[in-house]
């Protein structure tokens, strides 16, 4: 199989020669990826220092997200801006697709308020926001109310977290404090954990629906 992630296309592929110094291939007929995440997800993530939003991008690439929006809040320290850092960020998710054969690309959305990412969440969507809270409930529990037909939004905030009042402001905007375990964990880390649980998840699901039932042996007359 060939794919071009860039493309969103796929075909499929033979190997009809591998002598030196070319090898060559027949490729059949070109058509839209099927290589795609078939649930949606969305990271609103809070922006990390250094290499950390390309981290983020590696791994929401390869764990299934559809979309990824770097957002501004109170306690980030570093402000993921400039063309550079854009193409940098698009250049890792396409490494990343050909890695594990994915056929399309996240969508790569950002720099954007906190406030301005919370209003464009729609209603309906399942709203997470992952984080310490008296009343936060794993993240494994959280996701048996999500349905397929909705789109799965985690809210992960940047080093040092989110501020208090920025909670309360996700909890306004529908979303539900979910925890990701018992340590502290790095933002890029945080995202890597939630999406791998979003993934197994999901696949568990499909899993439940798409397998044959088990055949009845016959009882004894």
């Amino acid at each position: 199989m060939a794919f071009d992630p860039e493309a969103g296309l796929e075909a499929t592929a033979e190997l009809v020669s591998d002598r030196l110094p070319r090898a060559q291939i027949e490729v059949g007929e070109v058509r839209g990826t099927t290589a795609r995440p078939d649930w949606k997800v969305t990271l609103l993530q809070g922006i990390g220092k250094g290499d950390k939003p390309e981290q983020v991008v590696r791994d929401a690439t390869v764990l299934g997200a559809r979309r990824v929006v770097f957002v501004e809040t109170e306690r980030c320290v570093a402000r993921a801006i400039g063309a550079d850092r854009r193409i940098r960020e698009r250049r890792v998710a396409v490494e990343a697709a050909r890695q594990a054969g994915r056929g399309d690309l996240p969508e790569l959305v950002g720099p954007r308020s906190l406030a301005e990412s919370l209003t464009e969440v729609a209603e309906g969507e399942h709203k997470l926001v992952c984080g310490w809270a008296p009343d936060a409930e794993p993240l494994l529990v959280a996701l048996a109310r999500w349905r397929p037909e909705q789109e799965l939004v985690l809210l992960i905030g940047p080093e040092g977290g989110l501020s208090p009042e920025e909670v309360q402001a996700a909890r306004s905007a529908g979303f539900r404090p979910v925890s990701l375990g018992t340590f502290v964990l790095r933002t890029e880390t945080a995202a890597t954990v939630a999406l791998g649980i979003v993934q197994s998840y999901a696949e568990a699901q499909r899993f439940r629906t798409t397998r044959p039932s088990p055949k009845t042996a016959p009882s004894d007359p």
